[in-house]
């Protein structure tokens, strides 16, 4: 009988020992214990930054990491992966919208073959507390906006987010992705956004009128002085590039009109929070005044919103009854043209508050690359241009757009009594059915770089079958490329502009390409002043098919991007295939001849 028992409770021994081993085993496919060899990637549709995806470990989130208590993954367990551990916008700049950005999600378990698959429910975006509160962040692409989406082990989703640089303070958010993981249900992935440090051009007229793109001179006898103050309230300094009156300059003493009086250096720079002060005045006949009007243009840095306030004008009114100046009102029908389509530019409801005769000056603002153009009578298309003839009584005219771009066009009515009206201003964008454009930028204004683009069996720097800034854009007196049939123009490649002091964009295109390879190279003419991030941009029947980003730092040193095989197709429009050349490299090469 003892033995009995002594045996029995040897094995009872035996029985707790090894249950309690067991209890402390590990599982191997843990969430703390399985080696992670997932290799971090992400597509960056050509947002460019020093390092775009990171993980910090130092975020401030809600709590991805500490799964439920005792919560461990086994081997057929399906486990939401994203292949990154957070969506990083670097270099927007303030109160643009960022490129669109994408993260990979997956199902990373290891022998669920046979399991029910991971079920991604939703994604939204969230705050540190876990509210839902997207701030300027957007989901661009969802795969789950028509309902769940199920992933068999190692398939993935891709979700796209976007943000706008609403302040210059750092923007965090999270997207949080919910499924069926039973460790993480609700799986957040931070998502930061930095606005590039630049200034921010910010204008106050010290006058009486409330509108300060108006600076109002009341009664002016002989001369009279006001100030315009210039803030910097972005986060760099901010550089005038020039301030001058750009319309109704009085040139000496004895004409009237405004001027600059103490005016700043060209170049002067206003650091952030700070200001400058400008002194404008009128001249005016001390017996006889007249109302006057006229433009102050502020050129500068400021790249925010798009450029909006680049070139920064202020109305300029001044003398006795200031508001009965005529004014000017232009319209330009259509907006958008195709190359080679003739633009209407309606005036005709202008007025004067005198109701006198009006005579027209009319003018480009801008026109692409640059090139001069003819505005004529649009009821005689064939005579004398009208361009700055102050005598022109005509009401309504047009021109023909020659290249692709945007055309601004300016119109100053003037009254019997000689008093001009405040610029009026519309824009014309002229665009083509081109089946092919390639399109360049990068990120350093002081750098030069080239966009080229080389015709099957071309060379690069060749003027005849290399497509560049000397031979391909109206700002130059190169011979241009015939590509294709002879005298045809729409296989012929066309270059917009050589961006010589800014970020580009500079972008070819060719309307009917001929079939063959296309080969597309990015040249580093300058970086003396500093290295950049080229980004390019290829396009197939108005469609972005492919973006790739490089850093280049060294003087004539190339990169060929991409591959462009063009093909007969359906019939009705080319077949055209974009390859990226990978690896990405950069090498030596001579600067073209011109």
């Amino acid at each position: 009988m003892k033995k009995i028992i002594i045996s029995s409770l040897f094995f009872l021994s035996f029985l707790f020992i090894a249950v309690s081993c067991g209890g402390d085993k590990k599982d191997p496919y843990s969430d703390t214990d399985t080696p992670d060899t997932d290799t971090d990637t992400t597509v960056d549709t050509g947002e460019t930054g020093d390092n775009d995806i990171t993980d910090t470990g130092d975020t401030e989130k809600p709590d991805n990491d500490t799964p439920e208590k005792s919560c461990n993954y086994s081997s057929a367990d399906n486990r939401l992966k994203p292949k990154n551990e957070e969506i990083l916008f670097s270099g927007i700049i303030y109160g643009e919208k960022s490129l669109t950005k994408y993260i990979y999600i997956m199902n990373r378990c290891y022998t669920c073959d046979a399991a029910e698959p991971l079920i991604i429910y939703g994604v939204s975006i969230v705050d540190k507390d876990g509210n839902s509160d997207a701030g300027t962040f957007t989901i661009e692409s969802n795969p789950t906006e028509n309902g769940s989406v199920k992933l068999k082990n190692d398939e993935e989703i891709e979700i796209g987010v976007s943000v706008v640089a609403s302040t210059w303070t750092e923007q965090v958010r999270y997207l949080r992705v919910k499924s069926n993981d039973k460790c993480k249900p609700e799986f957040d992935i931070p998502l930061t956004a930095q606005t590039k440090p630049s200034g921010r051009i910010e204008v106050k007229t010290m006058d009486d009128n409330e509108d300060d793109e108006i600076l109002v001179f009341t009664d002016v006898i002989n001369e009279l002085e006001n100030e315009v103050i210039v803030y910097n309230k972005g986060t760099a300094n901010l550089k005038l590039s020039s301030v001058v009156i750009s319309e109704g300059l009085s040139k000496n003493s004895n004409e009237h009109g405004f001027l600059i009086k103490d005016g700043p250096e060209p170049g002067v720079s206003i650091a952030p929070d700070d200001q400058l002060v400008l002194k404008v005045a009128c001249r005016n006949d001390k017996e006889y005044p007249s109302p006057l009007t006229g433009e102050l243009l502020i050129v500068n840095t400021d790249p925010t919103e798009y450029g909006a306030n680049a070139n920064k004008k202020i109305t300029l009114k001044c003398g006795p009854n200031v508001e009965k100046y005529p004014t000017a009102k232009l319209k330009c029908e259509p907006e958008k043209v195709s190359v080679y389509q003739w633009a209407i530019l309606d005036g005709s409801e202008s007025s004067d508050s005198e109701g006198g005769d009006l005579k027209y000056l009319w003018s480009f603002a801008t026109t692409p690359g640059g090139i001069s153009l003819d505005i004529v009578d649009d009821s005689n298309r064939a005579g004398t241009p009208l361009n700055n003839d102050p005598s022109s009584k005509i009401s309504r005219a047009a021109f023909q757009a020659k290249t692709k771009g945007a055309y601004t066009v300016r119109l100053i009515v003037i009254n019997e009594k000689g008093v001009s009206s405040v610029p009026a201003e519309c824009t014309v964008e002229a665009v083509s059915d081109d089946d092919l454009a390639v399109k360049l930028l990068w990120n350093n204004k002081n750098s030069d770089m080239d966009l080229h683009l080389i015709n099957p069996e071309g060379e690069f720097g060749d003027a005849q079958s290399d497509c560049y800034y000397w031979n391909c854009s109206p700002q130059y007196s190169g011979e241009r490329p015939d590509w294709g049939e002879e005298g045809e123009t729409k296989d012929d490649p066309f270059l917009d502009i050589d961006n010589t002091d800014g970020i580009g964009p500079e972008t070819v295109t060719i309307n009917k390409p001929v079939n063959g390879t296309y080969t597309v190279v990015v040249h580093a003419y300058d970086t003396s002043k500093g290295p950049s991030t080229a980004v390019v941009k290829a396009y197939a029947h108005g469609t972005e098919e492919k973006t790739a980003s490089l850093l280049m730092n060294q003087t004539d040193t190339c990169w060929k991007v991409f591959t462009i095989e063009v093909g007969d197709g359906d019939g009705t429009k080319k077949s055209i295939k974009i390859n990226e050349i990978t690896p990405a490299e950069v090498y030596e090469c001579s600067r073209p001849t011109h």
